[in-house]
């Protein structure tokens, strides 16, 4: 890709790798965490030389994902609700809303645009939990902005926390 001065780079994550919190899919979620903190630093690395990063971020897909390639280890009865709908069949149907077929077009056509997202939430489930995550995330920002700059030592110290907080 560096030798003919362009390319692309599609990684696949999950909607969980930007929302997280999914009770029971830690280790699962972590490794999306990871795909996408990989793939920014990749993108900076390499637009130099022309290539460009895409993270897709899946909610679920008409896949075996929830079905028999899901193994869910024995867990404490504590915690045994937070897998049950992925052990359970008729439960389990939500989580597969999307179309592969639909998922690879789309994924064709990315290859061939120019503006391109960073990350591509794909399907209905990754496309409002990721905008409510990040409206949350960008009102907490700025509910919290004042005490975050106070630490640095230009900054005015202390600073009262956001109404909410107190």
């Amino acid at each position: 890709m560096r030798a003919q001065g362009e390319g692309l780079i599609i990684q696949f994550s999950s909607v969980g790798g930007r929302v997280g919190g999914t009770g029971g899919l830690g280790s699962y979620q972590a490794a999306k965490f990871a795909i996408d903190g990989l793939s920014r630093v990749l993108r900076t690395e390499t637009a130099q030389f022309g290539i460009r990063v895409v993270v897709v971020e899946p909610s679920g897909f008409q896949t075996d994902w929830a079905g028999s390639s899901m193994s869910i280890a024995d867990m404490p009865e504590e915690y045994a609700p937070l897998a049950q709908r992925y052990s359970d069949p008729d439960a389990g149907a939500s989580l597969r809303a999307g179309d592969p077929a639909r998922a690879a077009d789309i994924l064709v056509r990315i290859s061939r645009a120019h503006d391109l997202p960073r990350n591509l939430p794909l399907g209905v489930g990754a496309s409002t939990m990721s905008t409510a995550f990040d409206r949350a995330q960008l009102e907490s920002d700025e509910a919290w902005s004042a005490v975050s700059r106070s630490a640095d030592f230009a900054q005015e110290y202390p600073v009262e926390f956001p109404p909410a907080a107190a």
